[in-house]
């Protein structure tokens, strides 16, 4: 016999958990204090309990496995509330182990209903049955997680976690869902709308990001010699590959929005087509679209045109390659020398350094200082973003190897919550730099509790705080209506002394005569950093 407790830790372990992200309190301390005396993995404390789920949810999006948190009950479920909905809305597979006011404790302080809250955040639910059934509902998250690919809240109450129990760890095997190609009118259409363009155009989103795709989806590109472009969640997918334009959407570069626009079809493999990689649907005007999707549940981020097939991504690629080749369809010819050279000339321009604009005393024009620190990091850089206007700005100079090293944490349109999964991310993959994009709103919202976690775990992380003293998107709302934005003045604290008294390297970029100084920290390697880079608020470039 052992306590449920005890169950629990084994059942971690049984599930190969090798990172544990949380916040102990009277409803879970003594399962996380039972699963770390086992010594098969490594708890990571943080400072609040939405940087625990947060961080999960990085380690989830580098490693593409289902993260794990534990956090306790009643507040600890509401502060973490903005971070599961992010989960959610990023479709991005994560199991919070989370504790639950024992059922006898009727005026406990902090009993809540946790159900019904984590329902409306979209999240799924298990409960925690019976003492004999603690292991297999706990298995039921973890599937349910990894089929559904959002996060799932098991709830555990605080009582029944001291009782007994006899029952063995249980673990439930993932199906691998692969949806058939069927035969239908809308595939007869889709293939006759691909084997007559004149300019065909292939895009990859996250969903592509699986087993086979990407392959498949080059075979395509190279039968069809058409371009290929990414949704900036799988920034980094086609990596190497001759024709690839990068990232396609409103941080899209010009040769990749000059390709789409001169296309007369585009087939999206695991994109949504959302308002910010269609530029709210002005890149398929006049187009003919197919898009082929893996999971069939309806998103509000899908467009309403074009045709929509439900298909493994890579059995629907090679599906298309063999309708080609049967009616001997010849190559378009659309990726040809003309954009080869064009190519060409983009890497030689945003390689190219650029003149610093003139700006306020004491700020830097961010662009070129990015070029710069583009060619500083390391090519397996992980980028970690939160989210404000200086995004456009990065996403177009810094880059990624590989999607699985971009980590978006802007699903819920949220700033603050970089840092939390920056924590994840580096846990995911210690030997690379993880390099945070902040605001500096942003980063007081969600950054200055957790860079004492950063500190005492020594994580490899450094991060660029992009500093203008305001909420920039009220900035510009205020200052476009010719209004005083002086209630988006935030005046936020010294960085710099905050990270140095924290146990970072940290230094401050206020001209282009200081830039050496952040560059020559972040060559510097391992450890947490910060370069606090002061910009004017009235010149913040998208460029």
């Amino acid at each position: 016999m052992k306590r449920v407790l005890e169950l629990l830790a084994e059942s971690l372990d049984a599930h190969d958990v090798k990172d544990l992200f949380g916040l102990i309190g009277d409803a879970n301390l003594y399962m996380v204090d039972a699963w770390v005396r086992r010594g098969n993995g490594r708890y990571t404390a943080c400072a609040h309990e939405a940087s625990a789920v947060l961080a999960a949810l990085g380690y989830a999006q580098v490693t593409g496995r289902t993260g794990v948190a534990t956090i306790t009950h009643g507040p600890a479920l509401t502060n973490a509330m903005t971070a599961i909905a992010e989960g959610v809305k990023g479709g991005v597979a994560m199991v919070l182990l989370c504790g639950d006011t024992a059922a006898h404790a009727r005026e406990h302080l902090q009993k809540i209903d946790q159900r019904e809250l984590v329902k409306a955040a979209g999240a799924g639910f298990v409960d925690m049955r019976t003492p004999d059934t603690a292991s297999a509902d706990l298995a039921r998250a973890f599937r349910q997680a990894a089929l559904e690919r959002r996060p799932v809240v098991f709830n555990m109450r605080a009582d029944l976690q001291w009782q007994q129990t006899d029952a063995a760890p249980v673990v439930f095997s993932v199906p691998t869902v692969r949806t058939a190609v069927v035969d239908s009118e809308d595939l007869d259409e889709a293939l006759g709308m691909i084997a007559s363009a004149k300019r065909p155009f292939i895009l990859a989103g996250r969903g592509a990001i699986v087993p086979g795709a990407k392959e498949a989806i080059v075979r395509l590109a190279r039968r069809l010699e058409a371009p290929l472009a990414t949704s900036l969640k799988a920034a980094g997918l086609f990596t190497g590959e001759a024709f690839n334009l990068g990232v396609l959407g409103t941080v899209g570069r010009e040769v990749v929005i000059d390709a789409v626009t001169k296309s007369d079809c585009v087939v999206a493999f695991g994109a949504s087509l959302n308002f910010m990689t269609t530029d709210n649907g002005a890149l398929l005007l006049g187009k003919r679209v197919v898009q082929v999707l893996a999971d069939p549940a309806e998103s509000d981020r899908r467009p309403d045109r074009g045709v929509l097939l439900i298909s493994d991504l890579a059995a629907m690629a090679e599906r298309m390659i063999e309708t080609l080749d049967l009616a001997e369809i010849p190559p378009s010819g659309n990726a040809d020398e003309a954009m080869a050279e064009a190519l060409r000339h983009e890497a030689v321009k945003y390689a190219s350094p650029i003149p610093f604009a003139t700006t306020a005393p004491g700020t830097i024009d961010y662009v070129p200082a990015l070029r710069r620190i583009e060619k500083t990091l390391p090519a397996d850089r992980i980028l970690v973003s939160d989210v404000g206007r200086f995004t456009f700005g990065a996403w177009r100079n810094l880059s990624v190897s590989d999607p699985h090293y971009f980590v978006y944490s802007s699903n819920f349109a949220s700033i603050g919550l970089g840092l939390g999964e920056a924590i994840g991310a580096a846990r995911a993959e210690p030997e690379a730099l993880t390099v945070l994009l902040s605001g500096d709103g942003g980063f007081m919202m969600g950054g200055l509790t957790e860079m004492a976690t950063v500190a005492r775990e020594g994580l490899n992380i450094a991060i660029l705080i992009f500093n203008d003293g305001s909420y920039g998107a009220e900035h510009i709302q205020f200052t476009s209506k010719n209004m005083s934005p002086a209630l988006s003045m935030i005046s936020p604290p010294d960085f710099v002394k905050v990270a140095k008294a924290m146990g970072f390297r940290a230094c401050r970029v206020t001209s282009p005569d200081e830039l050496d100084t952040a560059i020559n920290l972040l060559a510097e390697g391992q450890g947490p950093c910060l370069v606090d880079l002061h910009l004017d608020p009235y010149l913040v470039r998208q460029d």
